[in-house]
């Protein structure tokens, strides 16, 4: 591939298209009883939270992602590999397709940015967007995020 500069638009993220995420969240990262309050409370967070700019450090130190320890910045052949390994998991319906991500990235389609939640300890969990952060670390584009704290 050409080494053009790739420029991505991120947008808010629409927590509500991402329910299965904050459930497992709230019940494995979180530990609470995954019900309806502990729920709303965790994606209003994420709702109300700024985006910014995924730093190095805040990346680096990102739990439960690919994109920063397995990928290297202008390999998309790493990115590829992990897709294809996720969908041998995956049915059918809810495999990822390398070629439309990658395109969407490379024709400029906006993005809904990646969501994060930030316990009281300070750990970052990846909510959602694993997979646009692999192409962004491979694609060397700094992508923006939404961190969503609980205090």
């Amino acid at each position: 591939m050409e080494n053009k500069e790739i420029i991505v638009t991120w947008t808010r993220p629409k927590i509500e298209r991402e329910q299965g995420e904050v459930e497992r969240v709230v019940g494995e990262f979180l530990r609470q009883e995954v019900n309806a309050e502990n729920i709303k409370q965790i994606s209003d967070i994420l709702d109300k939270a700024p985006m910014v700019e995924l730093s190095e450090e805040m990346w680096e130190s990102l739990e439960n992602t690919d994109s920063f320890h397995n990928i290297k910045p202008g390999h998309l052949e790493d990115v590829e590999r992990i897709i294809a390994e996720y969908n041998q998991d995956l049915p059918p319906d809810q495999r990822r397709s390398y070629e439309r991500h990658l395109n969407r990235f490379l024709n400029g389609t906006p993005m809904e940015c990646p969501t994060i939640i930030k316990n009281k300890e300070g750990i970052l969990h990846l909510v959602s967007g694993n997979t646009r952060l692999m192409f962004s670390r491979a694609l060397k584009v700094r992508p923006k995020v939404v961190i969503g704290e609980i205090s």
